[in-house]
């Protein structure tokens, strides 16, 4: 079986115990099966909610819509059924995109890449950690360039290797592999600006690993905050 870190993934075979995978239910949606597509939406909403929810927590709910409307709309398009989680989180990749530069009023799309969004968005992540040190690196994560921050949440959250990351992305993996490494070393960085404890011990590159996979643990059984009226 290959499972996600919410389930996502499914069993190998046709069938089994979490019902038909992703491949299967993609093949059955482009055939014209609306209930497999909701299927395959109802297993992927969770993750596409945490692709949103450190990044911009106010927009969650649209941004998640419109990424399975451009999900529906762009289904034939992908070649390889068993590629879909990836193409799922290249399609909200490129929502984020989009909705950062028509929100910038003119910001060039290269450079979107290089957007701080806790300079541009100061409200905070809809994931509600337990540990300090874990409110800490979300706080940090967003403190980050946008293409740090994208590609290592989609390595801590999702469980994406970086070849994985670079085709939904659409880099090449030495890129991926390059942004995981500085971007670890730069949470480290901000997670000591944040403490404010100059006399703290300074956090290191397998700090951030270990706080990391103590939320990953937790965003497996984690449901986004009902919408209030």
């Amino acid at each position: 079986m290959s499972v996600g870190p919410d389930g996502a993934g499914g069993p190998d075979g046709p069938d089994g115990p979490d019902g038909p995978d992703d491949a299967a239910l993609l093949t059955a949606w482009a055939e014209g099966d609306k209930a497999a597509g909701g299927a395959l939406i109802d297993r992927y909403f969770s993750p596409v909610c945490r692709f949103f929810a450190n990044k911009l927590p106010d927009d969650v709910e649209d941004l998640v819509q419109r990424t399975f409307l451009a999900c529906v709309e762009g289904r034939d398009r992908v070649r390889d059924a068993s590629s879909f989680r990836s193409y799922l989180f290249a399609v909200a990749h490129n929502v984020l995109r989009r909705h950062l530069r028509d929100r910038g009023k003119g910001l060039a799309t290269e450079g979107i890449e290089d957007l701080v969004l806790a300079d541009v968005t100061p409200s905070p992540s809809t994931i509600v950690a337990d540990r300090k040190e874990q409110r800490l690196l979300l706080l940090a994560l967003r403190r980050l360039p946008l293409a740090q921050q994208v590609a290592l949440e989609l390595y801590f959250w999702e469980r994406l290797s970086a070849a994985q990351i670079g085709d939904a992305l659409g880099h090449p993996e030495g890129t991926i592999r390059t942004r995981i490494r500085d971007g670890r070393l730069r949470l480290a960085e901000h997670i000591d600006t944040l403490r404010n404890d100059p006399m703290g011990i300074p956090t290191t590159a397998s700090d951030v690993d270990a706080w990391a996979q103590n939320i990953a643990a937790m965003l497996e059984t984690w449901k986004p905050p009902a919408h209030e009226p």
